[in-house]
């Protein structure tokens, strides 16, 4: 899987919403999704096209999510046992 990164980013999404969105291409008409990470009110918000994406791309992204999830509940149970 590639990605093409326009500029380097650091986003942290802190506790800012999360959603996925789905359009249409206004040049040909196509299915588009995005996953969206932060307030689109505030102007704090990233996208990430998946238009491209295979199925095993998103399955990867998913993996990573989960893995950074694990890690964060170990964080926090280790920080309740000291």
């Amino acid at each position: 899987m590639t990605a093409r990164i326009i500029g380097g980013l650091v986003y942290d999404l802190d506790d800012g919403p999360v959603r996925a969105d789905f359009s249409r291409s206004p040049f040909d008409g196509s299915r588009q999704q995005q996953l969206v990470l932060g307030d689109e009110q505030g102007g704090d918000k990233l996208s990430i096209s998946l238009t491209t994406t295979p199925v095993e791309g998103i399955d990867d992204l998913i993996e990573a999510l989960s893995r950074v999830r694990d890690d964060k509940t170990r964080q926090t149970q280790l920080k309740e046992v000291a």
